[in-house]
C-alpha cells in the first residue's frame, strides 16, 4: 500500500489528531483523574508530530541553518558580487562559532553556496543559488537538503 507520502507523516498525522481528541475529551470530562490521563496522551501522541515538525523547520534547533538562512535572507536581488561576499563575511566572520559555506561555480553567471556541515555528517547540502547577470544577482534560490 503506497500513498506516496513517508509513513513517519502519516503516524505524526495520526497522533496529532489523536492529540486534538485527547484534549477535546478533557474538555467533556469531569473526573480530575481521567484530564491527567489525557493530558498525559495528548502530550504522549503529539511527539511524532513535533518531532516531523522539527525535520521540516531544522532552524529552531541547529545554528548552522538559522546563521546560513540569515544569509540567504540577506542576499537581495541587484547586489553585486562584492556585496554578496560582505553579507558572507558578516554572517561568517573568520573568528566566528559557524564555519563558512562552501562556494562553488563562482563563475560570471553563478554563484553557489553549500552550508557547512561542520562536525555533523547529515544534513551537508543546503544549497545558495545566486544566478548573476552582469556582476549583479538576478535571481536566488535556496535548495533544502
Amino acid at each position: 500500500m503506497s500513498f506516496g507520502v513517508h509513513p513517519f507523516i502519516l503516524i505524526a498525522a495520526l497522533g496529532a489528531f489523536l492529540a486534538f481528541v485527547a484534549i477535546a475529551g478533557v474538555c467533556f470530562t469531569r473526573s480530575g483523574g481521567a484530564k491527567v490521563l489525557l493530558i498525559i496522551f495528548a502530550v504522549m501522541f503529539s511527539l511524532p508530530a513535533i518531532y516531523v515538525f522539527l525535520g521540516f523547520h531544522p532552524e529552531l534547533v541547529d545554528g548552522r541553518f538559522r546563521t546560513y538562512k540569515a544569509f540567504y535572507q540577506d542576499i537581495q536581488v541587484d547586489m553585486t558580487r562584492d556585496e554578496v561576499f560582505a553579507a558572507l563575511d558578516r554572517h561568517y566572520p573568520k573568528s566566528g562559532p559557524r564555519q563558512r559555506p562552501k562556494t562553488l561555480d563562482d563563475t560570471a553567471q553563478a554563484l553557489n553556496f553549500f552550508m557547512n556541515p561542520e562536525t555533523s555528517r547529515e544534513p551537508n547540502c543546503e544549497g545558495i543559488f545566486l544566478t548573476l547577470t552582469n556582476g549583479h544577482v538576478v535571481k536566488k534560490e535556496y535548495s533544502r537538503d
